[in-house]
């Protein structure tokens, strides 16, 4: 039996193909091919790109030749520098937001602020946008596989793309959708975020790997996409009803308690809702 990095599960959703769940951390993929190795998302920090270059080198001697990112967040991307002779490949807008200085400084405060393990090193990360970008799709043909690149518009952040394998009809979703896992929503754009979803349920797909939590099954993707619009729906209403913010909180709490409440993280509805209300009243 291989042993892989501690509280790691390698999980083989197709053949040759990858989920790296990282219990209570953020997930990756690993895709074989022929000649090289296709990685999705290398993880927060770069002593964490290195136990997954690890878990990559207990499966394969195989380099390195692809790093997509599913988006710009620290905990999916910050250890890019540890690629240096991989084509790193993300959305335009990723590409931007990693290249957006002061909102590095404040992912930089806000992990130092936790006190976590890993917020130390994540101050002396070396940023590593992808150097590969697209606006809306990419084809790759890896291993003699297909693997579509899709950006379905705004959601958990200005640029988060699916990377989609039709033929073994799955899909790695980023943070956009869990299997029963409530998003962080504090980048996120609402309104846009439930037409993703509603576009992301037309891709062909049985099963989907997201940036943490399970494997899941298509039908999950649907519930995901309900909890957003369930979130919004909840805020609109509240606006409508004239109720402030700690009111607005308190309610959205309530109403989603009953289907969601079991969700991991639901928690973090009340700020999620806070945070949907000064974006709507906004406009």
């Amino acid at each position: 039996m291989t042993n892989f990095t501690a509280g790691v599960e390698m999980v083989e959703v197709a053949d040759g193909v990858f989920a790296r769940l990282h219990e209570g951390l953020t997930n990756a993929g690993i895709i074989l091919g022929d000649e090289g190795v296709l990685v999705i998302d290398s993880l927060r920090v770069p002593s964490f790109a290195r136990d997954l270059i690890a878990d990559v080198r207990r499966l394969t001697d195989r380099p390195v030749r692809y790093v997509i990112d599913t988006h710009s967040h620290w905990d999916h991307a910050w250890g890019n520098e540890e690629f240096p002779h991989s084509v790193i490949v993300g959305h335009a807008n990723c590409r931007a937001e990693m290249r957006d200085l002061e909102l590095t400084r404040a992912w930089r405060e806000r992990v130092r602020d936790r006190r976590d393990p890993w917020s130390e090193e994540a101050q002396t990360v070396t940023i590593t946008p992808p150097a590969l970008t697209f606006e809306d799709t990419m084809q790759i043909w890896f291993g003699g596989r297909r693997i579509d690149l899709r950006y379905l518009g705004r959601a958990h952040t200005s640029g988060d793309i699916f990377i989609h394998l039709p033929e073994q009809r799955l899909v790695f979703t980023g943070d956009v959708a869990q299997d029963r896992g409530v998003p962080y929503v504090l980048d996120g754009y609402m309104r846009d975020w439930v037409e993703t979803d509603t576009r992301l349920l037309g891709l062909e797909a049985d099963r989907f790997v997201s940036g943490h939590g399970p494997v899941g099954e298509a039908s999950r993707l649907v519930e995901a996409r309900d909890f957003v619009a369930a979130l919004v729906t909840s805020v609109e209403r509240s606006i409508a009803d004239g109720r402030d913010e700690a009111g607005t909180k308190a309610s959205a709490v309530a109403e989603m308690r009953e289907r969601f409440g079991g969700w991991r993280g639901f928690e973090r509805v009340e700020e999620s809702a806070g945070y949907t209300y000064r974006q709507l009243r906004a406009g």
